[in-house]
């Protein structure tokens, strides 16, 4: 299949099921020793992320979209970019496992995207499953139970816990994130550099909980219980991580964790958020969504002194869309 297009273009997730996904692409489509190119984005900004790359788009090149859903800000002008491409002889496949409407995957294939989700599996699967009838060799069948068991929080896998931690967070640089991505793409999983990172990354994360919870206010709206934290740090631990932590330290019914740039993750055991980010301008999966909010400028100055104010404004947010949605009166 390597041979029936030019160059390779992937844009993907800056997470471990998005790193996963753009590697298993990478070793499916024979494009190991180079012949591509990989771009990380979010959901929110994918549209920037297309635009970088459309004046360096040829007739016969391929893009490879994974693990980025739909996002009611960035989708409308990524469809249109991508109708761009896909007119001058470019071939576009997005694959994902978020939830997508029915209008959303049609305002993609009108552009001409070939489009496949499947919500059954993580990303990696997903790009696994569909982008090659052979679905790979044995190593890519272990790689994708590895990334899958730590993405949909399963943890079955043993090298699971190491690889979300070197590689799941969202904040280390981007030259590491290629780095890893291509040792995925050429059969490996874990060596020496990655065992070293993973010392390192452990010391951070327990410096990092210390804050998460020190920043962290509890609230009950009604019969719903919030647990919200300000990650005014980089580094680990991951939202995912420190939303298990609030879930579980405040027996809470969501929990938030929002940063300064006014990115907004949920968590819940519970209650179904997706429809909460996606009401935010997001999206994502059942009990795990995110979105990006607009913070106000005097919320964000008294919380360079206060931590908590920002905590307890998202808070606040999130517990008024769940009244919106009538979540409230659904977990009582």
């Amino acid at each position: 299949m390597e041979n029936e297009f030019n160059h390779l273009f992937i844009i993907t997730h800056t997470d471990l099921d998005g790193i996963g996904a753009g590697a298993v692409a990478v070793r499916l489509l024979g494009r190991v020793d180079g012949g591509y190119t990989v771009v990380f984005a979010e959901p929110y900004n994918v549209h920037n992320s297309i635009e970088d790359i459309l004046d360096h788009l040829d007739k016969g090149d391929l893009i490879i979209i994974s693990d980025l859903g739909a996002n009611r800000e960035s989708l409308p002008r990524a469809a249109d970019l991508l109708a761009s491409a896909t007119s001058k002889g470019v071939a576009v496949k997005w694959f994902d496992h978020h939830i997508w409407s029915n209008d959303e995957l049609e305002l993609l294939r009108r552009a001409g995207v070939e489009v496949t989700v499947d919500t059954s599996t993580c990303a990696t699967g997903v790009v696994a499953r569909y982008l090659t009838p052979d679905g790979g060799d044995g190593f890519i069948k272990q790689f994708v139970d590895a990334v899958c068991s730590a993405d949909l929080w399963k943890w079955t896998h043993p090298l699971s816990g190491k690889l979300f931690r070197v590689v799941g967070e969202r904040n280390q640089d981007m030259e590491w994130k290629h780095k890893v991505l291509a040792k995925f793409a050429a059969g490996v999983m874990w060596d020496e550099e990655l065992e070293k990172r993973l010392e390192g990354y452990v010391n951070e994360e327990l410096k990092g909980y210390t804050t998460a919870i020190k920043n962290a206010v509890s609230i009950k709206i009604h019969e719903l219980k919030i647990a919200s934290t300000y990650k005014n740090f980089r580094g680990p631990p991951s939202s995912s991580m420190i939303g298990a932590l609030l879930l579980h330290r405040y027996n809470a019914d969501i929990a938030i964790i929002v940063r300064s740039d006014g990115g907004l993750s949920l968590r819940s055991r519970m209650v179904n958020v997706q429809p909460i980010a996606r009401e935010l301008g997001g999206g994502g999966h059942p009990k795990a969504a995110g979105a990006k909010i607009e913070v106000p400028l005097l919320v964000r100055l008294a919380s360079r002194l206060y931590p908590k104010i920002l905590s307890l404004y998202a808070a606040r947010l999130v517990a008024a869309k769940a009244s919106e949605l009538s979540l409230i009166e659904a977990t009582g």
